[in-house]
């Protein structure tokens, strides 16, 4: 009888582009990569519309150094001490 053919190997199939399922070339994406393109956790972009989503305004707490001043009223106070500035 003769020898069963040999198993051949399949290539992995393409990775997906996130939220549209179209297939893309390249190498695999990585943390780094997607970091650096704010895909996924921990990006740039993710971290600023969380904060803006938050209240946050961009600025340093004077008492503290965070970047966790909201608004309140006139006033911005710092989430993360209570400190208060810019009332009048």
């Amino acid at each position: 009888a003769p020898a069963p053919a040999p198993a051949l190997a399949r290539a992995p199939a393409p990775a997906a582009e996130p939220g549209t399922g179209a297939a893309v070339a390249g190498p695999p994406a990585t943390a780094a990569t997607n970091a650096a393109a704010g895909i996924g956790g921990g990006g740039r972009l993710d971290r600023i519309r969380e904060a803006r989503i938050k209240g946050y305004e961009g600025d340093a707490c004077g008492e503290c150094g965070n970047f966790t001043l909201v608004r309140n009223g006139t006033c911005l106070k710092c989430v993360t001490c209570g400190a208060t500035s810019g009332c009048s």
